[in-house]
């Protein structure tokens, strides 16, 4: 768990512009100058006051998403249909970013639990919650253990486990790792296509960083890979003289990684591979807040993939 200052979480209900409910963690930015800022209020040079993120797992509600306590995650969705549904809700909403993500991560409690065993934590069956399609629980309805601070009344629930959750902002093209800044992902007019020109290429000693089965199986490194593969974190070689701090910020590489079973996996070959994180319904041990997959296009939908939505504040006067 790592300590992020100047930001004051405050659970709120919001109503979209559909004049729907949706329970969210306010995050209010309470850094006394924007040099101070938590990245995840900074989108495209803009300091934001506010970013609100989902507490539950979206949900459909006829042809809306929300977030709300005790329904079946939406699931067989795209990452496309997934922004386009958010995005109805209202100026501001959009689907759950990186930068977002690596905040609820560090700041998830150690010992956080989730539905890893199609409706049950793997290492305790009594803890379970309650069992909706295939092997998902309805969102939130576990114990205080399967939300990101151990609180059911304050925290996110099913960040580890139920399913694996689409973020935006990060992806590999070709094996190549490309980002977008800050929380840029999370603006309105951000380009999340596969055609964008706006993500950036991590870069190690001047040359792109490439994830993916090389000479040593799977690696983070600036030579050649080729292929797919799924491991734990602590079977992933780091190739690089000297690492950059933006593949921490991103969640590429942890603290703890050669002591991590979290799965980590990537496919070289795709023309894109997107980001979906956290680990699904039947991944126990290898589930975890910093399991991470760039594994399969935007096209996949599957019962097991599911996604948060987020919500920008205004932008700081000061």
């Amino acid at each position: 768990m790592k300590e992020r200052k100047y930001v004051k979480e405050t659970p709120v209900v919001i109503y979209d512009a559909n004049g729907l409910p949706n329970m969210m963690l306010k995050l209010e930015n309470t850094a006394p100058t924007k040099e101070l800022a938590d990245p995840v209020f900074l989108v495209k040079g803009v300091e934001y006051d506010s970013v609100y993120l989902s507490r539950f797992l979206n949900s459909a509600v006829k042809n809306q998403v929300v977030s709300l306590p005790f329904r079946d995650p939406l699931a067989y969705i795209s990452m496309d249909d997934a922004i386009e549904r958010i995005r109805q809700k209202g100026e501001g909403w959009h689907l759950l970013t990186n930068c977002e993500w690596q905040y609820i991560k560090d700041t998830t409690r150690p010992g956080t639990h989730g539905n890893t065993s199609c409706g049950s934590y793997h290492g305790d069956e009594s803890e379970n919650g309650i069992r909706s399609e295939y092997g998902r629980t309805e969102t939130g309805s576990g114990p205080a253990a399967w939300f990101h601070n151990g609180n059911s009344e304050t925290g996110i629930a099913d960040t580890i486990g139920n399913v694996w959750k689409i973020v935006s902002g990060i992806r590999l093209k070709r094996g190549k790792l490309e980002y977008m800044p800050d929380n840029d992902a999370a603006a309105p007019d951000a380009d999340l296509s596969e055609d964008s020109k706006e993500f950036l290429e991590v870069l190690a000693d001047g040359k792109p960083v490439k994830i993916g089965p090389g000479e040593d199986g799977m690696m983070i490194t600036t030579g050649e890979v080729e292929g797919w593969d799924a491991v734990e974190r602590d079977e992933v070689a780091v190739a690089l003289d000297e690492v950059p701090q933006i593949l921490k910020d991103l969640g590429i590489i942890i603290d703890d990684e050669s002591a991590s079973k979290e799965w980590f996996a990537a496919d070289a070959e795709l023309g894109e591979a997107i980001c979906f994180v956290g680990a699904g319904y039947g991944d126990t041990s290898n589930s975890g807040p910093s399991a991470l997959s760039l594994l399969y296009p935007r096209s996949d939908v599957h019962a097991y993939i599911g996604f948060f939505s987020a919500l920008l504040g205004k932008p700081v006067i000061r």
